[in-house]
């Protein structure tokens, strides 16, 4: 077999060929049509496919489903657009009852030609979604993130099939032209694959990851926002002692230990040149949990994708935050973690003691650039970290409050939470409330000025707000438009985008009947935290700390840059 062919030049196609041959796909049983011509060219080219044409798309589905009941393999099936989409039902139907794993293929028009009265073209993408375990609709290919995404969405699919033995769909909008063809030669990419083990993984794979993990020199384990990452903590602290591993974790991972990596968007300061970043690019990344705040490392990790050889995460979904992702690990990752630290492994790298002395060298740095700095944002959230109480929960709103706190070291015995699901400004008041109704400790909520205003009816709840104690940063507006890059640079960002609103909260508050306290400098803020956590408190109170609108940005702007120049 020649190792070079000559396939569809689409690229959603070349994606899709390319995963299905690394999943092992052996037999395609095409249907005639024009719009499929880029998948009948491609698979046909290809030595390691058996193919066939059948006529009848009901009777290509049935073909497909016997030799995929006898080999318990997936079998594709692939057909042009519009009604031939829905022949294929009954097969599909009969697979999904059978467990048997069909793929089934369709081409179809542009999404922008759908009920425009186009020939052969219907809503199809969700033709068979009542019988598969996975539908799935590609994009046009124009930019590298559209090829990563169909490459992700692509391999999900055909993992869920190999793993409930359940037919797939996967859906193609193609442009034309759609006979052209160009060289081709299978990508060097890792493969995802889903491994479930709700209660314990097989011992096959436990041994595979085992492996893996002895031969990897630099590992990086991230934890993040996570209902499992507490009951990890005692591995992870023996797995910290490794000199090869480094723990990165953020403030809502609810764990703290010496060593561990915290602070992060500090800790990678000035990591632009190539060479140094790379340093601090792990070639195993196993991640816990779900949402990632730091916008830093997200784009340092995604810029170094191509060194990361292995990434391994616990969760439910497939989240490829990093575009580098191996492994989808469906199941507690505490056992996993056990048996790494039973594990003695030899070795010479110092990646894990790199990250450690980068952290805390960064955290000296940080105190001093505390030392030299104005009133303004950061300095009250300095004074604001040294007065949240031990043994109390710390509730952040969204936007520039959850990125400042993460700035700063972990609080003793101090657990954050935030709406970082999706990580709006609505109800965040609200869940704090919430919070302290359930909550058997002090509770301790951070909010911006204009999230507390869009959720200031919060107050009105009654039932457990006297256990609530809130501190709102007013900086006269959604500041957090005046730290990222671009809104500066348009006349209507005061108005419509950063929404400049230089009023106090005091009216709202006192609306509602709540105590209300005022700082503006650093000797009423440190009164005003006397007053607002005093422990004898009884009553909810609102503690506004007015800072400067133009110069708090500015002094977070120029931290990063402190940081990196003081670290060299």
């Amino acid at each position: 077999m020649k190792d070079e062919r000559m396939i569809s030049e689409i690229g959603s196609v070349r994606t899709l060929v390319d995963v299905a041959l690394s999943k092992g796909i052996e037999d395609v049983v095409l249907s005639p049509g024009s719009r499929n011509a880029p998948f009948t060219l491609s698979f046909t080219a290809l030595d390691q496919v058996h193919c066939q044409s059948v006529l009848d798309e009901r009777s290509a589905g049935f073909v497909a489903l016997g030799i995929a009941q006898q080999k318990r393999k997936p079998v594709v099936i692939c057909c042009t657009s519009g009604s031939a989409v829905l022949n294929y039902t009954p097969a599909m139907v009969e697979a999904y009852y059978q467990r048997i794993p069909l793929v089934a293929i369709t081409a179809d028009r542009p999404s922008a030609r759908i009920d425009q009265g186009e020939g052969q073209s219907m809503r199809q993408q969700s033709a068979m979604d009542n019988f598969v375990v996975k539908t799935v609709q590609l994009v046009e290919e124009h930019r590298a993130e559209d090829e990563w995404l169909n490459r992700r969405l692509v391999s999900e699919a055909f993992e869920w099939a190999r793993l409930k033995g359940r037919p797939i769909h996967i859906n193609v909008p193609l442009s034309e032209p759609l006979y052209g063809t160009k060289s081709w030669l299978p990508a060097q990419r890792p493969k995802l694959t889903i491994e479930q083990g709700s209660h314990s993984f097989a011992p096959e794979l436990k041994l595979r990851l085992r492996e893996a993990w002895k031969k990897a020199e630099r590992i990086a384990i991230l934890v993040t926002q996570s209902s499992q990452a507490e009951a990890c903590l005692e591995p992870l602290k023996r797995l910290n002692e490794d000199p090869r591993v480094a723990i990165i974790t953020e403030t809502t991972s609810h764990i703290h230990h010496l060593g561990f990596v915290a602070c992060i968007d500090r800790t990678i300061a000035g990591l632009t040149d190539d060479n140094e970043a790379k340093a601090y690019v792990p070639d195993l990344l196993i991640t816990i949990g779900e949402n990632i705040i730091s916008k830093k490392l997200k784009a340092f990790f995604r810029s170094n994708k191509e060194d990361i050889k292995a990434h391994w995460h616990f969760g439910d979904d497939v989240m490829d935050t990093f575009e580098a992702l191996t492994i989808l690990l469906n199941g507690h990752p505490r056992p996993i973690l056990d048996d790494f630290a039973e594990l003695e492994v030899k070795s010479e790298s110092r990646f894990g003691i790199r990250w450690r002395q980068r952290y805390f060298k960064m955290e000296a740095l940080h105190d001093d650039y505390l030392r030299e700095i104005e009133w303004s944002d950061f300095k009250a959230f300095q004074w604001i970290m040294d007065f949240v109480p031990e043994d109390s929960i710390l509730q952040m709103g969204n936007s520039s409050v959850v990125r400042y706190i993460q700035l700063f070291s972990p609080l003793p015995r101090v657990t954050c939470y935030g709406n970082r699901g999706v990580s709006g400004i609505e109800g965040c008041t609200s869940t704090a409330i919430g919070a302290a109704q359930a909550a058997h400790k002090p509770v301790v909520f951070i909010s911006g000025d204009q999230a507390f205003r869009y959720d200031s009816n919060a107050l009105a709840v009654k039932e457990g707000i006297d256990r609530l104690r809130i501190i709102v940063i007013n900086n006269s507006g959604g500041n957090i438009f005046r730290i990222i890059d671009g809104p500066e640079q348009h006349e209507v960002t005061d108005a419509f985008i950063e929404k400049h609103d230089p009023g106090s909260i005091e009216g709202l508050v006192r609306y509602h009947g709540v105590d209300y306290i005022k700082a503006e400098d650093e000797d009423n803020l440190e009164q005003g935290l006397f007053q607002l956590l005093d422990p004898d408190r009884t009553r909810c109170a609102v503690l506004e700390v007015f800072t400067p609108r133009i110069a708090s940005p500015e002094i977070l702007k120029a931290y990063f840059p402190f940081l990196a120049e003081r670290f060299a």
